[in-house]
């Protein structure tokens, strides 16, 4: 079809009336846009453009996830022909008068400017609809009605009237023309009628909407614009009783009715459209569900072979099969893909171990962005580190994040679990590089950190060289403190280890072990008189306990069970162990520590148990390692005696001998003093004095860490924020303020007084808040929203309850390594471990995700075969 190109006379008329639109909506265009970031020039000119407009309401339309605005947007951008030659026109001879960078920039936002007001006209002036109006905008339009266009209550332009003219030479268009008058006297609104402020016409809105052409013959006035006043009274009803204006009428309200049922073709498309978008969610709902589980049990997804005709498709398909037997919708499902025609293009069905893999790395990333948000959220965080080797022989950091969580009246300690990182380097520098390469890739600064916590092997906890003096020189506010359980453990490692009756004494109790346990009827013959028999714990020397446990309360049937297995029946190795394991326990030495480590074993085993709690706070750890202390000093003695008449008594009753032997030291040359001769009870009981003593030794010693930072917070223990009068509390404030200048020192001790005038106007007993904890006093200022009558306080609180003390939680992080890694799934890569664990691990999070939010992810991560 030949385009008709309007005259250069018609092209000027056009480009001057657009000029003049533009310029009589610039003042109110940033009422229904703002520039995106793309369209922003320099700060200079973004600040110029918000103080001119901070009264202004701004509605940003790109970007925006309305479905009409985006359908406007994209119908605003089609013209016709004469218009987009014009735009060219001007563009070109805007360019002529570019000199250099400077003017080729405003150029640049001039154009920018003049094609987004082309687009604001298409919404907010008939006049620069484009003719025939396209069906798209046609139908926004439609949604929108007449009445946002109209304009009914001005102001109006005046026109002139050329020549002598008896009714005056100025007229224009008043409110009451908008509407119609009826016989007896009622008003009708024309919707129909629409004035356009840039142009000073009048308009028809549906004509306007169905209209062929501007140029064809028989056009309505009202398409093109009518600004006659003067000729108002015979043309508005001549145009209102015309076929065009009825017809075009019926076409509008038949739309409009259309539209608002949801009969209209189009809607109908939507219609099934949403039908098989809702049908695809629940499919990738169920999946979703699926996963989940499988994540939460620790269980493996894959099978041997996963095509449909395997009997064995794995977890992952066997459970959605499972539960297609259940769903009809599932069912559906796995019909089409059973029966789905090899030669035809592949079915979608989502179940691929693709797929598995991207639902895993989205549920597990949503997981992770929650607790860093909660993370950033509470602003300070202490950091836990530690690693294990894994089936795959690859050395895995776990990474555990401590924070302080409020949220309304609850407070907690959280250890939140961030991820497994294989790490290459065994030094300080490569481990303290590595550890803070993944705190910066999950968002996390290092200056926030108050606190650390690791194993006590060198590379970490050296005071010198280790990683945690590596991360002080970054940030000498983060604290660290050596594990309480590793510690304690090396206690009563270093405690036996300097014995060596002591090291003989657990020698033989792993011989019994492991006598019973290599030949099954050995165990059997065990079993059968009622004893089970512990292995030494290789990880927590506590756990020694059982084993000592396990022998002193059922001594009797095993002594009778190993004489069984030295009858003549018994093979010969098996005959040999017996006797050679009988003479060993049948021992007074033996005998003395069974009873003596029994006890001591007990507190060391409830107080690592207590130490291995989830969020335990620096002084709840301190006060038990203090009564484990008082117990090796008060019980001292105690303890050894009971332990020789335990000895000496079970020696008697089971006809056991006690050695009589004195041994004589050598003398050396010249030397006349003679030995002491201590007999096997002397002996004994010396040894287990210098087993205590040790004990307490390395307590102390490994112990002293805790004890300094205690002292640094001591202005917010208890005692002090209930008793300490002033003077006390301005001697120990510097302890903290010469660390932390996060908060001011003289208001801690206004807010101190304070604190005790809340609590007893809280009818809080001074007595019973005397034993309260830390984390007790937080949970009462944020209780009763006291927390902007002590923010100092409040801060140092929290400060304190950031410390570390104990890397129990990534000890027991590495229990999900070894479920989720293993042997089977030993080529799993690390993406897949750290999510699946997260999913395991957090739990409480994981069992709030939103599965329209992961579906939307993984709609958007690129295009798919269907919509979702």
């Amino acid at each position: 079809m030949k385009r008709h190109r309007p005259s250069g006379a018609q092209q000027r008329k056009i480009k001057k009336a657009k000029g003049e639109a533009i310029e009589s909506i610039s003042g109110s265009m940033l009422k229904y846009v703002m520039l995106s970031a793309s369209h922003k020039g320099n700060e200079e000119d973004s600040e110029e453009v918000q103080a001119g407009t901070s009264e202004i309401p701004v509605i940003e339309m790109q970007d925006s996830d309305d479905p009409e605005l985006k359908e406007d947007s994209e119908s605003s951008s089609i013209s016709t022909d004469t218009e987009e030659e014009n735009l060219i026109d001007s563009k070109s001879q805007h360019q002529q008068h570019k000199n250099n960078s400077g003017e080729e920039r405003d150029a640049s936002k001039d154009q920018e400017f003049e094609e987004i007001a082309h687009e604001i006209l298409l919404y907010c002036d008939i006049a620069a609809w484009p003719v025939p109006v396209p069906d798209d905008l046609r139908v926004n339009l439609v949604k929108k009605g007449s009445e946002p266009f109209q304009n009914k209550n001005g102001p109006f332009s005046a026109s002139q009237r050329e020549g002598k003219k008896s009714k005056g030479f100025s007229r224009h268009l008043t409110t009451s023309w908008f509407y119609k008058s009826l016989p007896k006297g009622e008003k009708v609104l024309r919707t129909w009628m629409v004035y356009s402020k840039s142009k000073n016409c009048l308009f028809c809105f549906c004509c306007r909407l169905f209209a062929d052409s501007e140029t064809k013959a028989g056009t309505s006035v009202f398409v093109t614009g009518f600004k006659n006043w003067w000729k108002l009274n015979p043309k508005v009803p001549e145009h209102e009783r015309s076929e065009q204006h009825l017809f075009c009428l019926e076409q509008w309200k038949t739309l409009a009715r259309g539209l608002e049922l949801q009969k209209n073709i189009d809607r109908i498309h939507e219609v099934e459209m949403d039908k098989e978008r809702k049908y695809w969610r629940d499919i990738l709902h169920r999946v979703l569900d699926v996963i989940m589980f499988l994540a939460k049990q620790n269980l493996p997804f894959h099978g041997h072979r996963e095509d449909m005709l395997s009997t064995n498709k794995g977890n992952f398909l066997e459970l959605i099969e499972l539960l297609s037997n259940y769903d009809p919708i599932l069912k559906e499902h796995f019909v089409k893909i059973k029966h789905a025609i090899p030669s035809e293009s592949r079915l979608s069905s989502y179940l691929s171990p693709k797929i598995q893999n991207e639902f895993i790395h989205l549920l597990g990333n949503y997981v992770k962005e929650k607790i860093v948000a909660d993370i950033k959220k509470a602003k300070y965080f202490g950091i836990l580190f530690d690693s294990t080797p894994d089936v795959s022989h690859t050395d895995q950091m776990c990474e555990v994040i401590r924070y302080v969580y409020i949220e309304d009246d609850n407070v907690e300690i959280k250890e939140s679990f961030l991820g497994f990182f294989p790490i290459s380097g065994k030094s300080a520098a490569e481990l303290t590089e590595q550890i803070l390469k993944q705190l910066d890739s999950d968002g996390l600064d290092i200056n926030l950190c108050r606190g650390q916590g690791y194993d006590n092997a060198a590379t970490m906890a050296g005071i010198h060289g280790g990683v945690q003096a590596k991360i002080k020189e970054i940030n000498p506010k983060a604290l660290f403190v050596p594990c309480a359980n590793h510690s304690l453990n090396l206690c009563g490692v270093h405690s036996f280890g300097s014995v060596s009756s002591c090291v003989t004494f657990f020698g033989a109790l792993e011989k019994v072990y492991s006598f019973f346990s290599v030949s099954t009827h050995r165990w059997e013959m065990l079993q059968n008189v009622g004893i089970t028999v512990k292995r030494l714990s290789q990880t927590r020397w506590s756990a020694h306990y059982e084993a000592v446990h396990a022998i002193k309360t059922n001594f009797e049937k095993l002594i009778s069970t190993l004489e069984a297995l030295c009858d003549s029946k018994e093979n010969v190795d098996t005959r040999g162990s017996a006797q050679i394991l009988l003479s060993a326990v049948c021992d007074f030495s033996f005998l003395c520590y069974l009873f003596f480590w029994c006890e001591v074993l007990h507190e060391v085993n409830q107080t690592q148990k207590y130490l291995q709690t989830a969020g335990i706070s620096l002084e709840q750890c301190t006060v038990k390692l203090q009564a484990l202390k008082l117990f090796l000093e008060d019980q001292r003695t105690e303890i050894v005696e009971k332990a020789i008449n335990y000895g000496t008594t079970k020696c008697k009753d089971m006809d056991i001998g006690i050695e009589k032997r004195i041994k004589f030291r050598r003398r050396m040359p010249g030397e006349t003093t003679k030995d002491a001769g201590l007999t096997l009870t002397e002996e004994t009981t010396r040894a287990m004095f210098e087993c205590l003593d040790r004990f307490h030794q390395e307590l102390e010693t490994r112990s002293k860490a805790m004890d300094q930072i205690m002292s640094m917070f001591a202005i917010i223990q208890p005692f002090s924020l209930i008793f300490a009068e002033e003077e006390n509390l301005r001697k120990i404030l510097p302890n903290i303020t010469e660390i932390y200048d996060e908060f001011s020192g003289e208001d801690i001790i206004l807010e101190i007084f304070r604190l005790r005038r809340h609590l007893k106007a809280a009818g809080m007993n001074p007595k019973e808040t005397k034993a309260w904890t830390v984390l007790q006093f937080l949970e009462f200022i944020v209780k009763w929203d006291f927390y902007e009558s002590v923010p100092n306080l409040s801060l140092c609180l929290r400060l304190f309850l950031t410390i570390c003390v104990s890397v129990a939680s990534c000890e027991r992080n590495f229990s999900k390594l070894k479920l989720i890694k293993s042997v089977l799934r030993s080529t799993m890569s690390n993406d897949r471990l750290t999510n699946l664990a997260i999913l395991s691990i957090e739990y409480e999070y994981a069992k709030k995700i939103n599965f329209d939010e992961i579906i939307d992810k993984f709609a958007e991560a690129k295009t798919r075969k269907q919509k979702l």
